[in-house]
């Protein structure tokens, strides 16, 4: 016979489960199971899923994890850095309830964000449909009430950061808030430090007050400074060519730029857009990114990632978890990386003839995801003024007083090295100890390589004190590319070098190994990062997934580094990176020939150097700029000058220096006979 009364068993079930405690999962997992995208107004519709943005994952696990009371991310537009913050609310109304405060830009800013994706989200989720609230003032444009749980979406003013409190916080596009409002972190934190650990603030933004790239200087402001003072995460992911491991984030110890035509129409420079890894110059297709994400992982400040993909290290323990996406990661760009490629050509070109960076700042920050720093201004300097500054008490070949290392570069021509020794002295200061060039055959004579030792490595200098000391020299490097043959002879005689152990690691210098002998190489690209050591495949075999080379290259940005060198010759005086010349560098009347190659190029408004005509020279440039990046590789502007390393110590406890009758100094390469005859053309030729 039916019954018209419940059952009592499924009554009582039905009160013991309201009992049990919520399955504990992070948001990452919960999304998983759980979120559904609705994008009514166009996009993606279907269940939520990880592996469509991987690098999300790690940013949502630490939502739910008592190490970090702030999750700073830095990104672009349509990188799914705001579906963090919606995950979260979702998470948090069905199983880990706490009331929650959404701030934005504006008041209209909410409106639209309110109308178009957090109310279509409630109507799609019965978990959030079900608890929200059926009294008008619980389900307001403002306010909504989740029983359990409520959340407030606000505009950033001083009254509302003021006056509300809660233990969870998104400071949604922080960098767009008004000027006024100060440092948001510090009032953010005021509105949840009564809720302790179980706080969490989440700021998620592009970089638009950052005001570029140099973290001391230019992130003090917005997400760029909480990023500074978290743990720094950036993400590397494995090339589909060559297997080696790069990250696509600027401040990356290697990093893959996007890189494309700079001449051509905007249609051709969106079609051959290409992401270059930097270890073997793999060209990789916009089809590729998705596969490449899959293989993804973050890599904090503590932590490296060897080429091979093996991280080492422990993250550094930060109360902030900082997470840089970039454009080149997201999915969801319309067109690919071919159209970031278009945008940002458009951008340089306009800039070009208008003048204006406005549309480029945007393109950066809001598509890229990166700092924006606004194009120097560059000083037109004459070889005949930086002649004029030439110093006749400095004699070529000698170190005078103030050089505490000493760098040489040389720079491949068709037969013959030109050789620059550089002196570098507290805060950058330098001095041109010496300049020649050796004879030979770059492209097919190895012996003529080997000669390099003895007149450029094994080399000394004697100290301008009358002592009888000399110094020899820390660091070496030399151009791997030009003609045909030269870069297999370059990597070939670094690894007969390295057997004869006359080239040493001297460790790792900001995520960078570093050597006393190194071949170097210019990047291509304006994006190309500053300075990065690599391992490419040097057997030419050019197979997928070769093994990483064993021969190291550090790959520098040249129009970056240019951009130094041009400062440093701006300073007429002395002191922190002035250049101090020999006058034996000058000619016997004007023009000076060695100081015109310093000026043969010109900046564009774009950033590149080029020479003002294809008969100039520019070896002096290009082995100042050289030894630049050597200095840079080994640490010059990381230098406490108060407390120097030993190489870089005063001459009295400069481990470089020695006197002749004595061993080289243990830091310095060992002595050995080169293989093969120097010969050096005259020292100012």
């Amino acid at each position: 016979m039916g019954s018209d009364y419940a059952s009592a068993r499924t009554l009582a079930v039905e009160a013991l489960e309201a009992l049990l405690p919520p399955e504990r999962q992070t948001v990452a997992e919960y999304a998983e199971q759980k979120r559904i995208l609705s994008n009514e107004g166009g996009g993606y519709v279907g269940k939520w899923r990880n592996d469509q943005v991987p690098y999300v994952v790690e940013p949502m696990e630490c939502l739910t994890s008592l190490d970090y009371q702030t999750i700073a991310v830095v990104g672009p537009g349509q990188s799914a850095k705001t579906t963090i913050a919606e995950n979260w609310l979702l998470h948090s109304v069905a199983t880990d309830p706490a009331d929650l405060l959404w701030f934005m830009q504006t008041d209209d800013a909410v409106e639209a964000y309110v109308k178009q994706r957090i109310n279509p989200m409630i109507a799609t989720h019965d978990a959030m449909r079900q608890r929200l609230g059926k009294r008008a003032i619980d389900d307001s444009l403002h306010f909504k009430n989740f029983r359990t749980m409520r959340a407030e979406f606000l505009p950033a003013t001083k009254r509302t950061l003021i006056n509300k409190s809660a233990p969870r916080i998104v400071g949604d596009e922080i960098d767009a808030y008004a000027a006024n409002l100060g440092d948001v972190k510090a009032l953010f934190d005021v509105r949840r430090q009564t809720f302790g650990r179980q706080s969490k603030l989440l700021a998620v933004s592009h970089p638009d007050k950052a005001k570029g790239m140099n973290p001391d200087r230019d992130w003090t402001a917005g997400i760029m400074a909480m990023y500074a003072d978290s743990d720094r995460r950036v993400w590397y992911w494995q090339c589909p060519d060559c297997g080696a491991w790069s990250s696509p984030c600027p401040i990356a110890a290697r990093v893959m730029v996007l890189d494309y035509p700079a001449e051509g129409t905007l249609d051709q420079v969106q079609a051959e857009a290409r992401l270059v890894c930097p270890v073997n110059n793999c060209r990789i297709e916009d089809s590729e990114r998705r596969k490449m994400n899959l293989t993804g992982r973050w890599v904090g400040m503590g932590q490296s990632i060897s080429e091979h993909g093996v991280i080492t290290g422990e993250l550094v323990r930060r109360t902030t978890a900082g997470f840089w996406i970039t454009g080149l990661m997201s999915p969801f760009v319309l067109g690919g990386i071919g159209a970031l490629a278009r945008a940002k050509a458009k951008a340089e070109r306009e800039y070009e003839v208008s003048g204006e960076d406005e549309t480029l700042r945007q393109v950066v920050v809001k598509q890229f995801g990166q700092p924006y720093a606004p194009p120097r201004t560059i000083g037109v300097l004459l070889g005949s003024d930086i002649a004029d500054r030439a110093e006749v008490d400095l004699q070529l070949g000698m170190v005078p007083e103030g050089v505490r290392f000493l760098t040489a570069f040389w720079d491949v021509q068709i037969a013959h090295f030109d050789v620059l020794v550089r002196g570098w002295g507290v805060k950058g200061e330098s001095w041109v100890i010496d300049r020649f060039r050796v004879g030979g055959d770059p492209a097919t004579s190895p012996d003529d390589w080997d000669q390099m030792l003895e007149a450029v490595v094994l080399k000394s200098y004697p100290l301008a004190d009358g002592s009888g000391r000399r110094m020899s020299i820390r660091a070496v490097g030399y151009d791997s590319g030009g003609q045909p043959g030269v870069s297999q002879q370059a990597y070939d005689a670094w690894t007969r070098w390295r057997k004869r152990k006359l080239t040493k690691l001297l460790g790792n210098i900001a995520g960078r190994d570093v050597y006393t002998v190194i071949p170097t190489k210019g990047a291509s690209g304006l994006m190309a990062p500053r300075l990065s050591v690599t391992y490419p495949d040097t057997s030419g075999s050019g197979k997928k997934f070769a093994s990483n080379g064993t021969v190291p290259v550090a790959v520098f940005n040249p129009n970056s580094f240019k951009d130094d060198l041009n400062g440093q010759l701006q300073k007429a005086d002395g002191g922190p990176w002035a250049v101090h010349f020999p006058s034996a560098l000058r000619a016997k009347a004007p023009p000076h020939p060695w100081f015109e190659q310093l000026v043969a190029e010109t900046r564009l408004p774009n950033g590149r150097w080029e020479k003002q005509s294809r008969s100039a020279r520019n070896e002096a440039l290009d082995t100042m700029v050289g030894n630049h990046v050597l200095a840079h590789l080994h640490g010059l502007n990381r230098i406490n000058w108060e407390r120097p390393p030993n190489w870089a110590a005063p001459w009295d406890d400069n481990s470089l220096v020695f006197m002749p009758q004595q061993d080289a100094p243990a830091s310095a390469t060992p002595a050995a006979p080169a293989a093969g005859k120097t010969r050096l053309i005259n020292r100012l030729a």
